[in-house]
């Protein structure tokens, strides 16, 4: 079993069908906007991975990496989507500790993950030592 960074064009057919799997958490209509994806992993700001084991793919996620706004020598990671099918959750600690080791390699200094109400994933967040920052509320404009 591997954690890779991959190409977000290479694996969309497998990206994209995790993230119709998510649509059931999203309060809105998704659109996914592949092409916009695509050129943001060329641009080098958005960061696919894929927890795999052989073709298998078990998990996703994709992050955005860059300088935080409020402080130039810290790097932020912040997640867009992290999805592991049902039937490996058990031991995702294996694809958080992966994309971690990736992360810390590319100079990220810090990671956020946000937990929906509707679906919580706060004992995987608590399992995989992420501390609860804040809460993220939304509203219709």
């Amino acid at each position: 079993m591997s954690v890779k960074q991959v190409k977000f064009a290479d694996y969309q057919s497998e990206i994209t069908a995790m993230m119709m799997d998510m649509l059931h958490l999203e309060p809105q209509t998704v659109d996914i906007p592949v092409r916009r994806y695509i050129e943001l992993d060329d641009m080098g700001v958005l960061k696919p991975f894929l927890w795999l084991d052989g073709d298998t793919v078990k998990g996703v996620a994709l992050l955005f990496v860059s300088p935080s706004l409020r402080n130039q020598s810290i790097v932020d990671a912040s997640t867009d989507v992290i999805w592991v099918k049902p039937e490996y959750r058990g031991n995702s600690s294996e694809f958080v500790d992966g994309i971690k080791s990736q992360l810390k390699a590319m100079g990220v200094d810090y990671w956020y993950i946000s937990s929906r109400d509707t679906a919580p994933i706060d004992k995987f967040l608590n399992k995989n030592k992420f501390e609860p920052l804040e809460k993220l509320y939304y509203c219709e404009v």
